[in-house]
């Protein structure tokens, strides 16, 4: 591992000090290439040291509609607010490094449970294991929405959060490149696109060798960046979304008017309907009333789903034994055109919508 290391440093050093430009773009794309390869290398090592036991109490069973995990530098006040929100009892106290492992509450919100998380301080250096981060890192990559947090006065340190994540892979409120890549057995790379590349067609070909794939076919349907291309090539990327929150906001005496952040207090409990409601939003998530076949239609029996999900997924979450043998369902509510409306198995769902599958 010290080895690799090593080979990251020098690597980085030979990109600061070369001149970017267009007679130098191949040469710099080659060699983030050959970094991003190693980076994989080494996270993909740390993953399955982690799978073999062990985990310093980190290895958190999700549970739950989804899993949302608070970040932020120390002392900032996620403990107060994981006790805010959820039935979790987290350890509070004014000084850093209160949070020594990963504690979970459950918040219950328009009938979902969300479970949240709240995690020992992300400081920068985090990659290396400064202030647990590594643990930290690997906690929020396996999350469905992330809370950035700091305090009144300390703004721009959610702004060094999104950096240290964007570091680390982890990419904040972004969708993956839209780039296809299906390997073959021979003939070299082939890259397609009916869009007008900005990076020559040569350095994406090469970058592409160079992370290791000899033989593909590549369709590009975006002006890709060198960014986003490395980022389509690495197995480590993860795309999660974000909330982002400035707590103790009743310490600010005048108007808060930035609309990047929601400003709360979890002490106080001010704006914490506002956090909930957001939560909710950002995870997409839609509520739809199932209907056993000897009831009449009404809203005893909610289940949570994300928004875009068909009729035959939610048949399927309920089990085999439930989805054999039927084809079609029937709805009633928001979606139908009238009560009892037949309708297929691919039918998208609709937040409200009362569903029996026949």
């Amino acid at each position: 591992m010290n080895n690799l290391q090593k080979q990251i440093e020098d690597i980085e050093k030979e990109i600061r000090e070369t001149p970017y430009h267009k007679g130098t773009e191949h040469h710099i794309g080659i060699l983030r290439a050959r970094l991003s390869r190693i980076k994989d290398k080494i996270l993909d090592s740390e993953t399955r040291s982690k799978g073999g036991g062990g985990g310093g109490g980190y290895s958190v069973k999700h549970q739950g509609d989804a899993t949302v995990v608070l970040v932020g530098p120390p002392s900032v006040g996620k403990s107060t607010l994981l006790n805010a929100l959820t039935n979790a009892q987290s350890k509070v106290a004014p000084y850093e490094f209160t949070t020594v492992s990963v504690i979970p509450g459950m918040m219950d919100y328009k009938n979902a449970k969300i479970q949240i998380l709240d995690v020992p301080g992300l400081i920068e250096g985090a990659e290396i294991g400064k202030g647990r981060g590594r643990e930290v890192l690997s906690v929020i990559r396996g999350c469905d929405l992330l809370v950035l947090i700091s305090e009144i006065g300390k703004t721009v340190a959610v702004e060094r959060i999104k950096a240290v994540l964007e570091k680390n892979g982890i990419r904040i409120d972004k969708s993956p490149p839209d780039i296809t890549i299906v390997k073959k057995l021979q003939g070299g790379v082939d890259v397609h696109s009916n869009i007008a590349q900005t990076l020559k067609r040569e350095t994406i070909k090469d970058i592409i060798i160079e992370t290791g794939i000899k033989n593909a076919e590549v369709s590009i349907k975006e002006n890709i960046t060198m960014e986003r291309l490395l980022d389509s090539l690495s197995k480590n990327r993860v795309y999660i979304p974000s909330i982002s929150v400035i707590n103790k906001a009743d310490l600010k005496k005048g108007k808060l008017k930035n609309n990047d952040y929601l400003y709360i207090s979890a002490e106080k409990g001010d704006h914490l309907d506002r956090l909930r409601e957001a939560i909710w939003k950002k995870l997409n998530f839609i509520t739809v009333y199932l209907i056993k076949s000897n009831e009449d239609p009404d809203f005893s029996n909610p289940l949570i789903v994300t928004n875009n999900t068909d009729l035959n997924k939610i048949m399927m979450s309920l089990g085999t034994n439930f989805s054999e043998n039927k084809t079609f369902a029937r709805i009633w509510g928001n979606g139908s055109k009238f009560p009892g409306q037949e309708v297929s198995l691919s039918s998208q769902a609709v937040d409200g919508m009362q569903v029996r599958f026949i």
